[in-house]
């Protein structure tokens, strides 16, 4: 229990050094959730996920999946734009080495002058490059770090810059249920216009389990998050559910969030293919969101 006490203090302490921090926020596309079926649990269940995009939500949850897996994702986002994302992962059980690939294509848009006239377009974008690697320091304790090299370009002026994450594991003595904690995107950017560009810090704690009636297994969680540059605490339940082997039904909800609360997807899987599909509605007249994703298993 004092390694548990001990890790879960580290981070908090990490949590209120970063939560001081000033500045204009951005690099807002390392808070989507990649993944379609993660996404359709609200950004849960990546210590279940088929995917190699678990990493993302937690630095140390490929250990628990051990899965050799690539995947791919298209996630058409809200107002027209588009995420593409890739990744790879290979868990072995002591370790797990991942690495991802996302671009955010923001599309064209108008560039006008202080009177609203049309002067030319501009196509703001944002890249990150992700490298992951996590270890099991004993059966019940796992941990993870990830790298992220990202960049930011808005019209002429762009940001890059460099961030990590770290992630936990725990798994309780009681039956299945697991206790992660993860603190994402700490780092620093350049300054884009003589700005300083805050990363968007996270930090999340959740339960998840999972248990089988009769022939069906599902899988859920629940998480706490926290982003440091408001004052909201926001909350996540996540659910699959996996009547037959080849068929995954999930469902997510957040808690005080804006403009989006319920999530919802399908998963199809073929022996080595899996292929998911996620829809995500939003509020206020917001485009709702549909995502497809395809992971290969080795």
């Amino acid at each position: 229990m004092k390694k548990i006490y001990l890790i879960l203090a580290l981070l908090l302490l990490t949590v209120f050094t970063y939560a001081e921090t000033s500045g204009e926020n951005g690099f807002q596309m390392l808070r989507i959730v990649t993944g379609a079926d993660l996404a359709a649990q609200g950004g849960t269940g990546s210590l279940y996920s088929r995917s190699a995009f678990g990493f993302l939500q937690n630095a140390a949850a490929n250990l628990i999946t051990r899965n050799q897996v690539i995947s791919m994702t298209q996630n058409y986002w809200i107002f027209d734009t588009k995420l593409n994302s890739m990744a790879y992962s290979n868990g072995k059980g002591k370790t797990s080495f991942s690495i991802a690939y996302r671009y955010l294509d923001y599309g064209k848009i108008d560039n006008r002058d202080e009177v609203g006239t049309i002067i030319g377009e501009f196509h703001p974008l944002d890249l990150s490059l992700s490298v992951n690697f996590a270890y099991r320091i004993n059966p019940d304790h796992y941990v993870g770090i990830t790298a992220n090299g990202i960049y930011e370009k808005i019209d002429t002026s762009s940001s890059l810059g460099a961030s990590f994450d770290l992630g936990y594991i725990y798994l309780t003595n009681v039956k299945n249920l697991k206790l992660t904690a993860a603190l994402k995107h700490l780092g620093k950017t350049s300054k884009m216009n003589a700005e300083e560009i805050d990363l968007p810090v996270t930090a999340e704690f959740s339960l998840a389990d999972d248990f089988q009636i009769n022939s069906v297994i599902l899988f859920s969680e629940i998480k706490a998050v926290k982003y440091f540059d408001d004052d909201r605490l926001r909350a996540v339940a996540g659910v699959g559910i996996r009547p037959v082997e080849k068929l995954d039904l999930r469902l997510g909800y957040k808690f005080n969030y804006d403009s989006e609360d319920i999530s919802f997807g399908i998963g199809v899987n073929l022996n080595k293919i899996n292929i998911d599909y996620t829809y995500i509605p939003f509020k206020y007249e917001i485009n709702d969101v549909h995502m497809v994703g395809i992971n290969y298993i080795f």
